[in-house]
């Protein structure tokens, strides 16, 4: 009898103890993160981190960066969706990206809004090399074959080196083993990327046997290139984007422009950009110096419109269109595009 009621004890204080336990936590919570935006990146060398971040309520309706962790806390995927829907007008040049590891290799690969394998450059897959601290050191193009190629800038292998001072120091390569620049607008061949303390790129320069080198070649403007200067907030979004030559006097790009501004509303959204030359003026010519861009609820961009420096809407020199208005169906996917002039007459797309 003292047997039976000693046995009843227990089950009730094992019982009392399983109520006043707390429930387990996801184990999938702690390794799922949600960003609005992605930090601004000049380099392959960086890792996708997420600006702004949401909750996993939030996520649910808002246009996110969806960061997966494994347990050693490596990125396994980041995804651009909203409430699981895959979608693919994000700034990683993919619906998702996916990251496994196989001994000191990192293996990226690209994936469009249906999950489907798709190629980014040329690329199938960016095979990156660790050290023993987990950086990268090298990565190489690869075909979806596994077999080594070059991008479209006729690289194959990228070589970096954290230095003394900071800054990572990054150097290119083709198949046949020979160094080769950037891209071809402005030959840049040693690159060296400065951080600062929350992580976000702050220069990145054009080097030479250890001396800031300028580019004079003929993309490279009148005065010549020596390095990229780059703002951000403290939140991580991009303000100030600004081209300088050795002496730090602004420098004109291929492209006319060498310095662009950007406004940032409190959630991150770019609401307004525009472009300055070496004078420091707004753009001039064939080009629209002020863009305005409008976002929906879900944080999608929904409406871009060109503008003068006066802020009066114009149409594009280029293709005459002023206001472009993109379309979404209620989970987030983009079904169309649609482009006007100034006075919303309707402009047909080329063919």
């Amino acid at each position: 009898m003292k047997v039976y009621k000693l046995f009843f004890f227990v089950l009730i204080v094992l019982g009392l103890n399983s109520c006043n336990q707390k429930p387990a936590k996801n184990k999938a919570d702690g390794n799922v993160k949600y960003y609005r935006s992605i930090q601004f990146s000049e380099t392959p060398w960086d890792t996708e981190k997420g600006l702004h971040e949401l909750t996993a309520e939030e996520a649910k309706s808002i246009n996110n960066y969806k960061f997966t962790y494994n347990d050693n806390k490596q990125l396994v995927s980041v995804e651009y969706n909203r409430n699981n829907v895959l979608l693919d007008y994000s700034s990683i040049n993919a619906a998702k990206v996916s990251y496994t590891y196989e001994g000191g290799k990192q293996i990226k690969r690209f994936f469009n809004e249906k999950n489907e394998p798709v190629k980014n450059g040329g690329a199938s897959v960016f095979e990156y090399t660790l050290n023993d601290s987990g950086i990268r050191i090298a990565m190489r193009y690869l075909d979806e074959n596994n077999a080594p190629i070059e991008n479209r800038n006729k690289i194959n292998n990228y070589k970096w080196t954290k230095l003394d001072d900071g800054m990572v120091k990054e150097l290119r390569y083709n198949l046949a083993g020979d160094s080769v620049v950037m891209n071809e607008f402005c030959p840049f061949y040693e690159l060296r990327f400065s951080y600062d303390n929350s992580g976000f790129v702050t220069r990145m320069a054009n080097y030479n046997a250890d001396t800031l080198y300028n580019c004079t070649a003929e993309n490279c403007g009148d005065i010549g290139v020596s390095y990229f200067k780059f703002e951000n907030n403290a939140s991580g979004d991009l303000l100030h984007f600004s081209v300088h030559n050795t002496v730090g006097q602004l420098s004109n790009l291929y492209w006319g422009w060498a310095k662009r501004e950007n406004v940032v509303d409190d959630k991150g959204y770019v609401v307004e950009s525009a472009q300055f030359d070496q004078d420091n003026e707004y753009l001039s010519g064939k080009n629209v110096p002020v863009s305005k861009s409008e976002y929906d609820e879900h944080g999608a961009l929904v409406k871009k419109i060109s503008m003068d420096k006066n802020k009066n809407i114009v149409n594009n020199p280029g293709d005459g269109v002023a206001i472009v208005v993109y379309k979404y169906d209620d989970q987030g996917r983009r079904l169309e595009t649609v482009r006007y002039d100034k006075d919303h007459v309707l402009v047909a797309d080329k063919k």
